[in-house]
């Protein structure tokens, strides 16, 4: 016991010291673990990631949310720029069905957060801290919390309602990120029995002649090479482009609709990417130099969230029991088994590629879709969840004060 609190005591002191060793150690032994296979089931790195970043915050380690934002929008403008020529291709009738699976998943996390919330007694923080959580969409944070200031109760109990919506999102998150991946990249193609990597390979080009090219094999744009190296000006415009419209919020009522961070790097990414892939003589990044944005920038978004947050929620865990978590790991599932029912039976969802990346996307979770991309080698996964991201960004921030008036 002595020679335990004498580890931890020097773990804690060192990350003291160097917060950016638990950030890497975080994401290489996450890694690591997430190469672990138990008969077809694998973790995967970006889930090995958070989870080891959450034992790691047991320590202490204190990490700057900036460094978050940054690896996010990383992440998320690589994916956009990869995938811009395609993207822009495919709008049309077919986004359709994109847009009824966002509506589905918004409206079935909404009726599971309440139901479960008047079962089970929850107060109306508490309920929408399970949904931002659980639903994976920290905006509802805001939203909520604001509702919580219009319902004309003292003070002191608006104070403790928000805090509640605190601990409900501590509590459910971790889950509610590694719940999706677990259903997205494992349980939908054993239902459908059918491959991520295959089905991605029947969407259109291999990985490689889509990096080669930068088009379609329908485009007019004949193939040329690339150059080799990376434009750093034109993508850095691109990232600051994304951030600038980040910025824009836009007032429906009392309630702000942004695109935050994530959402306008996203979109400058597929521009700056359709863009590229018509004029292909500048602006390049190679695919090598857009896979490591995509993998490192994810992996290390995970990892600082899970160090910022990890020992939180094992707290809070420790205090309330596990009943927050296993309510949060209904609000995980249950909206993710309706939209996938619906979207097979009613929707026509057979390619189970694209079927995931649109189930992430209605959920705004980009681990589970990093993880989608790195298990189908292939970039077609990032269409339908660019506009079911694009969706859930709006609808499930409505949810907030939804939840606030409902519950």
């Amino acid at each position: 016991m002595q020679l335990f609190h004498s580890i931890a005591s020097g773990l804690s002191h060192l990350f003291a010291e160097s917060p950016e060793l638990a950030f890497f150690l975080s994401i290489g032994l996450g890694y690591l673990v997430g190469r672990i296979k138990v008969g077809a089931f694998q973790l995967g790195g970006v889930a090995g990631s958070l989870l080891v970043a959450v034992l790691l915050s047991q320590y202490g380690v204190q990490i700057s949310s900036n460094l978050k934002t940054v690896l996010f929008v990383l992440f998320i403008y690589a994916v956009g720029y990869r995938s811009g020529p395609g993207f822009f291709r495919s709008l049309g009738r077919q986004s359709c069905k994109e847009i009824a699976l966002a509506v589905i998943m918004a409206m079935s996390g909404l009726g599971t957060v309440v139901i479960l919330g008047r079962l089970f007694h929850l107060d109306k923080g508490m309920a929408a801290g399970l949904a931002a959580g659980g639903l994976t969409q920290s905006a509802m944070i805001g939203t909520a919390g604001s509702a919580l200031e219009k319902l004309g109760l003292p003070l002191a109990q608006v104070q403790q309602l928000q805090g509640n919506v605190a601990i409900g999102y501590a509590v459910t998150y971790i889950f509610g990120s590694i719940g999706t991946i677990i259903f997205c990249v494992n349980i939908l193609p054993f239902c459908m029995g059918r491959s991520l990597a295959e089905d991605a390979r029947n969407t259109g080009l291999t990985p490689t002649e889509d990096a080669l090219l930068g088009t379609s094999k329908h485009s007019a744009i004949p193939p040329v090479i690339l150059p080799v190296g990376t434009d750093l000006v034109y993508n850095m415009f691109g990232v600051t482009a994304g951030l600038l419209l980040g910025l824009v919020v836009v007032h429906w009522g009392d309630i702000p609709l942004t695109l935050g961070s994530g959402g306008g790097a996203l979109l400058s990414g597929l521009v700056f990417g359709w863009w590229q892939g018509r004029h292909p003589h500048y602006g390049a990044m190679p695919s090598s130099v857009c896979a490591f944005w995509s993998m490192f920038g994810l992996a290390g978004f995970v990892a600082v969230m899970g160090l910022q947050t990890g020992q939180r929620a094992v707290a809070v865990i420790a205090e309330h029991g596990v009943m927050l978590l296993l309510l949060g790991g209904l609000v995980t599932l249950i909206p993710l088994m309706i939209a996938a029912l619906i979207g097979y039976f009613v929707l026509g969802y057979r390619n189970v590629a694209l079927f995931a990346g649109a189930l992430a996307g209605t959920r705004s979770s980009n681990p589970a879709f990093g993880e989608i991309l790195a298990k189908a080698g292939h970039s077609s996964p990032t269409i339908p969840f660019a506009i079911t991201y694009a969706l859930a960004n709006v609808l499930l921030t409505l949810l907030g004060p939804l939840i606030v008036a409902l519950v």
